[in-house]
């Protein structure tokens, strides 16, 4: 996991498009089940950036997201960079790393929003319900008969559960936060720009293995492949994976863009991966990134020689940034892509 930076802030390893990466020794030791499962056709290009932007990371991460960072931050009188650890996930300067939270903490979140999402979709369905019904009931029964026997039980036993897993999961992140968002026991995956290296973990739920690592190569020995699958109703769903050249190694990138029907989507998401690993280019220029840019050189260095406003996304209007948004999304859908 350490490697020696030079001069320039990076490792010797670092990902640098403009070097011709030399080519693996070694020959594939791939089966052919290990890639009908994670590659279809040939890897995704590897040339000119389309400079376009996943609209899932415009959504996630706006202006408003900084803004309520910031506000945490002076409440806390600590700032995020102080707080980075070596187990946390990461999407920073340095590296995206990827690490989920103990099943404990799935737990109380499944239960608050499970119970909230059910309750909001079929409450109201059974209102109506209980509506026509009462135009249904017979001439000897009064209301108080049918709410006894009719929406009482129904209330008890099926709705008051989802309020209560609504209100306690809700009362636990409000109050208590460090029970819900616990510290995860070690990454799943991890890429460095600074290093150039893609490494994979083992199981960190499994007794002694949190952050050790299982599999680690240069990112120029992976190729980025758009998988897709088809649901139950016909659509198709695409999602990038990254794969190691030569070994059995693949990497499903969906936690920082979900499977989408959006095939563009997915390619500008391949775009911004490459742009980020690549030390000869500034951070991708997107909100997430923005209180990070002064911490990469490159990035540092190129924002100087433009001018840009340090505070370009943190101060930008919601109108605005709803525009931009509308303009990236048409963008990308009249994007030639390779």
């Amino acid at each position: 996991m350490t490697a020696v930076l030079d001069d320039s802030g990076y490792a010797p390893t670092a990902y640098r498009s403009n070097r011709k990466a030399s080519k693996l020794a070694e020959t594939s030791q791939q089966s052919t089940l290990f890639r009908k499962s994670w590659t279809m056709g040939s890897p995704l290009s590897e040339g000119k950036l389309s400079g376009l932007i996943p609209p899932g990371f415009l959504n996630t991460w706006d202006p408003q997201h900084l803004r309520e960072s910031e506000e945490i931050e002076k409440r806390k009188g600590i700032t995020e960079l102080e707080e980075r650890h070596t187990y946390h996930g990461r999407l920073d300067e340095e590296c995206l790393r990827y690490a989920t939270l103990p099943k404990i903490s799935w737990a109380l979140l499944w239960m608050q929003h499970g119970g909230r999402i059910l309750f909001t979709w079929l409450f109201p369905i059974f209102l109506l319900v209980i509506v026509f019904g009462w135009t249904q009931v017979p001439k000897y029964m009064n209301f108080q008969m049918y709410f006894w026997d009719g929406i009482f039980p129904f209330v008890t036993y099926f709705f008051l559960p989802m309020l209560l897993c609504w209100g306690i999961g809700r009362f636990l992140e409000k109050k208590y936060p460090k029970v819900v968002y616990q510290e995860p026991k070690g990454p799943l995956w991890e890429l460095n720009r600074r290093t150039g290296m893609v490494t994979l973990f083992k199981n960190p739920g499994k007794e002694g293995q949190s952050g050790e690592i299982r599999a680690q190569a240069p990112f120029h020995e992976w190729d980025g492949y758009l998988l897709s699958l088809p649901d139950h109703q016909g659509n198709i769903w695409y999602r990038l994976v990254l794969v190691h050249k030569t070994q059995e190694w693949a990497l499903p990138m969906n936690q920082l863009l979900a499977a989408t029907t959006n095939r563009e989507d997915v390619l500008a998401y391949w775009d911004l991966i490459r742009q980020y690993m690549d030390v000869t280019k500034s951070l991708p220029d997107i909100p997430l990134f923005e209180a990070y840019r002064h911490l990469d050189l490159t990035t540092r260095a190129q924002d100087e020689k433009k001018g840009r406003d340090p505070l370009y996304w943190r101060n930008m209007s919601e109108d605005d940034y709803e525009a931009f948004k509308r303009e990236n999304r048409t963008d990308l859908a009249n994007h030639s892509w390779r």
